[in-house]
């Protein structure tokens, strides 16, 4: 009796260890993805910090057309997880484009620009005059004068 009980609490142990070594493996593992996770985050955080501010930089001289204007750090609220705030760039439309707006027609554009419908159908491919959308960009003939 004296030699299965050494018998019985080896293999206890071994059973105890066999079912709680996985779980702790996994929680390391689990606990090393994490750190890893939030290094690639940082990583990344610190790569969207600079083309933000490569962005700025490209959209000062687009604009200026000089040097271009210093781009002040983003604001950060401390956490880990921070992210800069966005800004908005609205692109410049080109001289020689227009923007269809609600209630317009190729016949009123073609007016306002100093063309003809017909002109503007065959420089912009339009099979049906009819169906311009809102938004939709017009290319002018070179000779169209906004008036």
């Amino acid at each position: 009796m004296s030699f299965h009980v050494p018998l019985l609490r080896a293999a206890a142990t071994f059973a105890v260890t066999a079912i709680v070594s996985p779980a702790l493996r996994a929680q390391d593992g689990t606990a090393a993805e994490v750190k890893a996770l939030r290094e690639r985050v940082e990583q990344q955080a610190k790569q969207i910090e600079t083309l933000t501010a490569q962005v700025a930089r490209l959209n000062a001289k687009l604009e200026g057309g000089g040097s271009p204007a210093p781009v002040a750090p983003p604001v950060t609220d401390g956490s880990e997880f921070s992210v800069p705030a966005a800004r908005v760039v609205t692109p410049a439309v080109p001289a020689n484009v227009h923007i269809v707006v609600k209630g317009e027609s190729l016949d009123k554009i073609a007016k306002a620009h100093g063309t003809t419908a017909v002109e503007l159908q065959k420089l912009n491919r339009i099979t049906d005059p009819k169906k311009l959308q809102i938004g939709q960009q017009l290319m002018l003939p070179p000779s169209a004068t906004k008036k």
